[in-house]
């Protein structure tokens, strides 16, 4: 499984903390926060897999701790992983001679664990009381102690009976941990600012819109969308959700027909939030039941329904398969806490309570993408909840105003359709060295030697030879070593000391590693330095007959010797100036692209960054625009909305097929971008395009250059009798520039009051 680039960043950035914490005296703590969707146990499972191999100050042995049945699931999901690797797996029940062994990891079941007799207060899990057998968690914890092994306890998910004070008088006395990694979207332990800041604690996050970017997780989830379709049911609540959750997986279905083996499902969650049945739950589930039956031929028995209960579990054997036949799961929220059905996009709550706040983790359940990728169907990218609440209140959090949709604005209407041309390209991922570069590696080597395809091994190593230090007596100067990166993935400065070579085979392996981080700059090291080393491991078997060899020899020669190091440095520079143009034609073949006729969408949804505005000539009823506008954007609306002349207008939006963009290439990176200008504006003969810009922002390359594209679009569409162009905010008003040419200058001649 090739891992995000989010993922991978976490990942090194877990090696380091816990490298560091594990040198220091005392018990240490490093949270590990990511969102729901991001796959937080894969970064982790990576992360077991890669401490394996570091220079770690003690032997270890793990126990991984989840609460109701989640255990089971990680265990399967890091025996799948690190499969086959030097750690083994285990229940509390599995573990031999009362102790744990070196990289093996107990998953436990905290909850069961620490459960107590309401009456005594006593435990009740066997593993918590003596017993003739010895067979404890303490006992356990002990034994292992003694053996010389120190214990590194993951929480995974914690929850509030991890939090009490008696399981935390038997996490900090029992078990006592070397290391504790708390695994969560909303981690409880909080380390203290100067304990990260002086490496006492680690904390390590992952941005929420760096999973939406890279494709885990949904871009965003509507509420209620379009349910007043549905009110002729005599605006019975129940069957009117249920009706528009099945509209809407009927268009879904409509969707990914003819490109993906993908089956939308429908999640249908009963009232109550604990695992038994309420009285509720029963008759909300006679009547899904008997709805969809008598509506839809939608029943166990056809198998387009699957039940998911603590005691009745019908067709959910196969049911997380993307092209599984299951249309709609009728579930307890505390049932499939942790589940994983990355096909599910619909959810139905009912619920008996007054309203809910929604935040990210109320939807988990719909937040995965089927293939960990996003579509060039906005709509495929989206999950969609419906409920029967009477108020939706959204959770404060800056995340969750950004990613839940409820409030619908529609097109009015006296619109007109002007179907103007509108190219979408979907972002494509930037930044890493690629397996091409590989290849070029080798031929910038092969040309900086003079080394040709037909030579032997002998012939081409005595080449190589002239100008490398090869043999061992050569590998003994003063080195370039302890390369220090500053960051990941933000990398400027490379900083180095010099030393005489006393390495171990460890140490070799590190400052390779390293030595390729420095050099991949300015790609990002993290995601790149691995093309780098596997490039010279390559060249070297391929060509000097190295194959038999071991990578320590390989890495001897590059980090041994100062002279070689400079050598290979300009053979990779070399080869990452050939990588940008092939790089740019590569990417610009993988981008989407999307010829469109654009018009003002029929329907719109927006979040909680939106405020609800007055004005009387907008296109879309109500109207909604960012609180966080800019000044000029303020100005200019207040100019269009008070215009006779203007007949309505749209604040555009970005990064969606549903909003108008032109092409352009991006000076920087000679890649096309999609440039999405601020404002449409319509007149009664005539549309305006205009994209207002402020200070440095109006002077930019890149403004010259959008400015140039908008004004060529202008030329080539003048049937529509279109103008527009770059707008400025002045103390004497609001100006225009609507040249052939765009002049940075924005007191030059070429700029113009604006006149509505």
């Amino acid at each position: 499984m090739k891992l995000k680039r989010y993922q991978e960043t976490a990942v090194d950035k877990l090696l380091k903390a816990s490298r560091i914490l594990l040198a220091k005296d005392g018990q240490r703590v490093c949270v590990f926060k990511a969102p729901t969707g991001s796959g937080k146990t894969i970064v982790v499972a990576d992360y077991l897999r890669n401490l394996a191999d570091e220079q770690l100050p003690s032997k270890y042995a793990f126990l991984w701790i989840s609460g109701n049945d989640l255990h089971k699931q990680s265990r399967g999901k890091l025996e799948d992983y690190l499969n086959p690797s030097r750690y083994t797996f285990s229940y509390l029940d599995d573990i031999q001679n009362n102790e744990l062994k070196e990289n093996e990891i107990a998953f436990v079941n905290w909850h069961s664990l620490i459960k107590q007799d309401r009456r005594t207060g006593e435990y009740t899990n066997l593993y918590m009381r003596e017993n003739e057998n010895d067979r404890n968690l303490r006992t356990f914890i002990n034994n292992t102690k003694e053996k010389g092994l120190q214990i590194i306890l993951i929480v995974d998910e914690s929850h509030y009976h991890y939090w009490s004070e008696k399981s935390q008088n038997l996490v900090q006395d029992v078990i006592a941990p070397k290391l504790t990694i708390e695994v969560s979207a909303t981690p409880k332990l909080e380390p203290k600012p100067e304990d990260i800041a002086n490496e006492d604690a680690g904390y390590i996050s992952v941005k929420f819109e760096d999973v939406i970017e890279q494709g885990m997780i949904k871009k965003d989830v509507v509420i209620n969308e379009e349910i007043g379709k549905y009110k002729d049911f005599n605006s019975v609540a129940d069957e009117v959700i249920l009706e528009s959750a099945l509209a809407k997986q009927k268009e879904l279905i409509e969707l990914y027909k003819n490109r993906l083996k993908i089956n939308p499902l429908i999640l249908i969650q009963l009232p109550n939030e604990s695992e038994t049945m309420s009285a509720l739950d029963v008759r909300k589930i006679i009547f899904v039941m008997r709805y969809l039956h008598a509506k839809h031929n939608i029943t166990v028995g056809n198998g387009l329904l699957g039940i998911w209960l603590s005691d009745r579990k019908e067709n959910i054997e196969t049911i997380s398969n993307n092209d599984d036949g299951v249309r709609v799961l009728i579930f307890k929220q505390a049932i499939a806490l942790g589940w994983d059905c990355p096909r599910a996009q619909i959810l139905i709550m009912f619920r008996d309570i007054k309203s809910v706040t929604f935040e990210i983790q109320t939807v988990g359940r719909i937040l995965r993408m089927p293939e960990a990728k996003h579509y060039d169907s906005d709509e495929l990218n989206q999950g969609f909840v419906y409920s029967n609440l009477p108020k939706i209140q959204i959770a404060k959090d800056s995340e969750s105003k950004s990613f839940f949709r409820i409030q619908p604005a529609h097109r009015i209407g006296k619109y007109k359709e002007v179907k103007l041309p509108s190219t979408y390209l979907r972002r494509i991922d930037y930044g890493d060295l690629t397996l091409s570069f590989r290849k070029l590696l080798i031929e910038e080597a092969n040309k900086y030697f003079g080394i040709k395809e037909k030579d032997m091994p002998a012939v081409a190593k005595k080449k190589a030879d002239k100008e490398l230090e090869l043999l061992p007596k050569e590998l003994t100067t003063p080195i370039i070593s302890d390369v220090i990166l500053q960051g990941i993935d933000d990398v400027e400065n490379v900083i180095g000391k010099i030393v005489n070579f006393t390495m171990s085979e460890d140490d070799l392996k590190f400052k390779f590693e390293f030595f390729a981080k420095a050099c991949s700059l300015p790609y990002a090291p993290v995601r790149s330095h691995t093309k780098i080393q596997q490039g010279l491991y390559d060249w070297f078997d391929n060509y000097l007959g190295y194959g038999d060899v071991s990578r320590i020899e390989i890495q001897r020669i590059v980090i041994c010797s100062e002279s070689n190091q400079k050598i290979f440095k300009e053979i990779i520079e070399s080869a990452k100036e050939r990588f940008k143009e092939l790089d740019r034609k590569d990417k610009e073949a993988k981008q989407v692209k999307k010829e469109l006729l654009w018009d003002v969408p029929e329907v719109e949804y927006f979040n909680e960054l939106h405020e609800k505005v007055e004005v009387k000539n907008y296109s879309l009823s109500p109207c909604y625009l960012r609180t966080s506008r800019s000044i000029p954007e303020q100005k200019f609306e207040e100019m269009i909305s008070k215009s006779k002349s203007v007949l309505y207008w749209y604040k555009n939006g970005t990064n969606k097929e549903v909003y108008f963009a032109i092409p352009y290439i991006h000076p920087q990176d000679g890649l096309q971008h999609s440039f999405y200008p601020d404002y449409i504006v319509f007149f009664k003969d005539k549309i305006g395009i205009y994209d207002t810009k402020s200070g440095i922002h109006a002077e930019s390359d890149e403004t010259v250059v959008k400015a140039n594209v908008l004004h060529d679009y202008i030329r080539k569409n003048k049937a529509r009798k279109l103008i527009g162009g770059i707008v400025i905010s002045k103390s004497a008003g609001m100006f225009v520039h609507e040249g052939a040419k765009y002049n940075k200058n924005t007191t030059a001649k070429g700029w113009e009051r604006i006149k509505f």
